[in-house]
Order: C-alpha cells, then sequence, then structure tokens
C-alpha cells in the first residue's frame, strides 16, 4: 500500500484552496454595469440649410433718358420711403411743366372772366361759348398733369425703406430708361428660405418657430415664424418650400447668407433614451439586454435619433420602468444570471486589472 510522502501531502494540503477559489471564480455569473431607462422631453424638429432672402428688393431706373445729373446718395446707405435717390437732365421736362401751368391758369382765367361777365349780362355769351372755354380749362389740366407726370420719371424716389447698392453709373453718365441704377432691399424684416422632406410636410404649418445661426455670429441664435409652406412638392428636388420671416432691426442678417435651419413641429414631446453603447447590431436588428432581479433578457427595439450627448431615443420595446445593460454584454446570453456592478466593485476590479 502506498502513501503520501510528507512533500507530496504539503503540496495537496497547499493547492486545494486555490483550485476551490479557481472553482468558484469560473462559476460566477458575467460582471455588467446597468443603467435605468431615462424619459426627457425633446421638441420635434427638421434641421435644413437654407439662405436668407429680402422680402422686398428692387433694381431701381429712370422712366426717361438723359444725362445724370445729381446722385444724393452713398453706396450702401439707408434710406426711407420717399427719399429722392438721384435725378436726370430735366431742364426740357421743367419747362413743358411750366408751360403747361401758364397755358392752364390761362385758361381758368378767361373762364372766370366770361362766368362774371355772365352774371351781369346772361345774354352776352352762348352757352357753347362757354362749354368750349370749360372744355379748354380740362384739357389744360389734364396736359398740366401729364407734363408732371413726365417730369417724375426724371428722378429716382426709394418705393420703401432700406439700403442702396452700389451705385452702376457715375454723374455725367448718360442714362437709358429702365436701365438699373442701383439695387434697394429691405432688410428688416427678412425671409429664410429652406426646404423639408416629403415626410415632414403634413407636420409643417405656417406659424410654427424657426430657429437659425449663421457663420457670421457664432453663438447667435436667430428666431422668426414660418410664413409660407408650399401647397405641392418640388418635382425637380421630391422636397417642399418653406418660408420664415425673422425681424432683422440690426440687419445682422443679409440677403444671401446661408444659414443652419431648425423648424419646430412640436415642443415638449417625451422619448425614453438608452445609452448608445447599450444598443447592439444584429444586421438589421438592433435590441439591448433588459436586466430582471438578477437576470437578462433580449430586447428588440426600435430607435429614433441620436441625441449628441451619448443617448439614443428608444420609439418603442421599453418602458420607463426598464434597466439595460450598459457594459458587459459580450457574454450574456437569454436568461442567463449577471452581477451587477455597483460604483464601488467596479472601482475594485479595476484596481485589480
Amino acid at each position: 500500500m502506498k502513501t503520501l510522502s510528507g512533500s507530496s501531502l504539503w503540496l495537496l494540503i497547499f493547492c486545494l484552496p486555490i483550485s476551490l477559489s479557481l472553482s468558484a471564480q469560473e462559476v460566477q455569473p458575467p460582471p455588467v454595469t446597468v443603467e435605468a431607462v431615462k424619459q426627457a422631453s425633446f421638441r420635434d424638429v427638421a434641421n435644413e440649410v437654407g439662405k436668407i432672402r429680402a422680402i422686398d428688393s428692387v433694381a431701381l431706373s429712370f422712366n426717361a433718358s438723359a444725362k445724370l445729373t445729381a446722385i444724393h446718395f452713398k453706396n450702401g446707405d439707408m434710406v426711407k420711403q420717399g427719399d429722392l435717390i438721384a435725378e436726370l437732365d430735366s431742364v426740357k421736362a421743367q419747362a413743358d411743366v411750366d408751360k403747361a401751368r401758364s397755358t392752364l391758369a390761362l385758361a381758368k382765367t378767361k373762364l372766370e372772366r366770361v362766368r362774371g361777365l355772365l352774371a351781369k349780362e346772361p345774354d352776352s355769351l352762348s352757352k357753347q361759348d362757354v362749354d368750349e372755354l370749360e372744355e379748354n380749362v380740362q384739357l389744360a389740366a389734364a396736359d398740366f398733369k401729364q407734363k408732371q407726370a413726365t417730369l417724375a420719371d426724371y428722378s429716382l424716389i426709394a418705393p420703401f425703406d432700406g439700403q442702396l447698392t452700389s451705385f452702376t453709373p457715375s454723374i455725367g453718365a448718360q442714362i437709358t430708361a429702365e436701365t438699373p441704377l442701383v439695387t434697394l432691399y429691405r432688410l428688416d424684416p427678412v425671409e429664410v428660405h429652406f426646404a423639408i422632406s416629403q415626410v415632414e410636410f403634413g407636420k409643417a404649418q405656417r406659424g410654427q418657430e424657426v430657429h437659425l445661426t449663421v457663420e457670421a455670429y457664432k453663438g447667435r441664435e436667430f428666431k422668426g415664424l414660418v410664413s409660407y409652406v408650399a401647397p405641392a412638392v418640388d418635382e425637380s428636388s421630391g422636397r417642399v418650400e418653406v418660408h420664415a420671416q425673422l425681424s432683422n432691426p440690426d440687419h445682422a442678417l443679409a440677403p444671401g447668407m446661408f444659414a443652419n435651419v431648425k423648424q419646430i413641429f412640436s415642443k415638449g414631446i417625451k422619448h425614453l433614451l438608452v445609452p448608445q453603447n447599450s444598443v447592439i447590431a444584429n444586421n438589421e436588428e438592433r435590441f439591448v439586454w433588459v436586466l430582471q432581479g438578477d437576470k437578462v433578457s433580449k430586447r428588440p427595439v426600435s430607435l429614433g435619433r441620436n441625441t449628441n450627448d451619448g443617448y439614443v431615443i428608444i420609439k418603442s420595446g421599453l418602458q420607463n420602468s426598464d434597466t439595460v445593460v450598459r457594459t458587459g454584454m459580450q457574454n450574456l446570453q437569454e436568461g442567463g444570471e449577471v452581477r451587477v456592478l455597483t460604483n464601488a466593485l467596479l472601482a475594485t476590479e479595476e484596481d485589480q486589472l
């Protein structure tokens, strides 16, 4: 009969606790960290790129042909409605007005003299003579009005408040009628034009808020309201045009600027959120591991958009009371037990690595 030597017995006694310890570690459930499903309110928005447009803009031109004699504003100046911007040589047109005014005054004087005479001597003139004098006054008045309108064509008047661009010709240049001299932009308010997808068409309405930013003013947000939603989808782009009007008292927004536009369809919609790294992708399927007691269950989910802070919106598949596995998903099985690491345990395990 064989017996254990002293050295063999000592090795057996020494190794037994280590073996038992390793066996205990092997049967321990996999460690995981978890996080409760969050709930937060989000706005339903569309993010698009748009362009700033002037609500009113016009290329100003004269309705007459003559030499340019005066420009009363500098390039880029602000003007008020009714301001005289520029003038053409109107000497002849002014002379025509003066002549027509004299003709009208003379015709009125003759008519008044005859009426005075008729008051004293009713039979001194025939009705036909009086009618002819009255017609002369009417014709003279019409000619005077027409000559005044012609004279006005030699002046360029601001049709609304706004800012001028640069003047194309200089003083002394021969101007042809309808040739643009300068462009006038109304800068307050302005519009932003952009397009939304067909999916969002049914949600877009006039009066909805629009927030936008531009590269020229980092960190500044401009706000406006939707003023127009196209009644039809654009055939070439497959998108829907939208306009929004914005107050622009300091003229910070200039026509032609590109803008990042956020159209707000609704406010305060509550959504469930989970960490982005808790979602596992398997081909087209998306799922999370849900903690139920000390076990986990695989749960398919439908995702919304990322919130840009490490979380993703869950459209369906979870409830507000659920808790999901955040890390340690590699060795999980349906219905399998897990060991949830608290912050203290997690720190201890990391120190031991």
